[in-house]
């Protein structure tokens, strides 16, 4: 395979256009080159220690899958049926941003400043996905958004894994939106953006 180099942070700007700060340190090169100084470079924490390392050894800091087990999907005829997944996890080149609104009413009160408060709840999390898959020596970027694709045609809450999720207590999701485009000139690249609805057991006490 050739010795392939993406330049991460441009491919964000072109698909979404966003200024991402993602780098890669070092050139994807056999020898270290030389007169190269780390002097008064600082170690990040421990907590920030990559969870897995991608095929190029760059660090994965927030890896996150979908949990395989049955799922429901409509067949050709519209009827409901049953098909097993297996996991997946997201093409490393992936950004999750979170928002979640509260369901808040407000009362005015007459010759006093601001409005009393009444918090009934708490709206779904809203998960705003955005990511690109690129080949890879073992599979093409085609291959991993048939992957994903097969994932977009669940009609059912999926199983999510990851310490983004697990901090905010989303263990379930469902796919709202999906959109993908193959980048021009670039065969190999190819972005994905979707929404993910979190999805919690409501109990009803009588």
């Amino acid at each position: 395979m050739a010795n392939t180099q993406y330049n991460v942070a441009q491919l964000f700007q072109v698909a979404f256009g966003l200024n991402s700060p993602v780098f890669i340190t070092e050139p994807i090169l056999k020898n270290t080159p030389a007169n190269i100084s780390f002097k008064g470079v600082e170690m990040l924490p421990d907590y920030y220690e990559p969870e897995a390392k991608s095929w190029m050894g760059t660090p994965i800091i927030f890896p996150s899958s979908f949990n395989g087990r049955s799922y429901k999907r409509y067949d050709t005829t519209g009827r409901i049926e049953y098909v097993a997944m297996d996991d997946m996890f997201f093409p490393p080149a992936t950004m999750f941003s979170f928002r979640r609104s509260k369901n808040i009413t407000r009362t005015t009160l007459l010759g006093n400043e601001g409005t009393i408060k009444e918090i009934y709840g708490f709206d779904d999390w809203v998960i705003d996905v955005r990511g690109l898959c690129l080949d890879e020596p073992n599979r093409s970027a085609h291959e991993q958004l048939e992957a994903l694709l097969r994932w977009e045609e669940i009609a059912d809450a999926i199983d999510i894994s990851g310490q983004l999720f697990e901090q905010r207590k989303i263990s379930r999701v469902a796919i709202a939106d999906w959109a993908d485009n193959v980048q021009q000139g670039s065969p190999g690249v190819i972005s994905f953006q979707c929404q993910l609805f979190s999805d919690n057991d409501i109990i009803l006490e009588l």
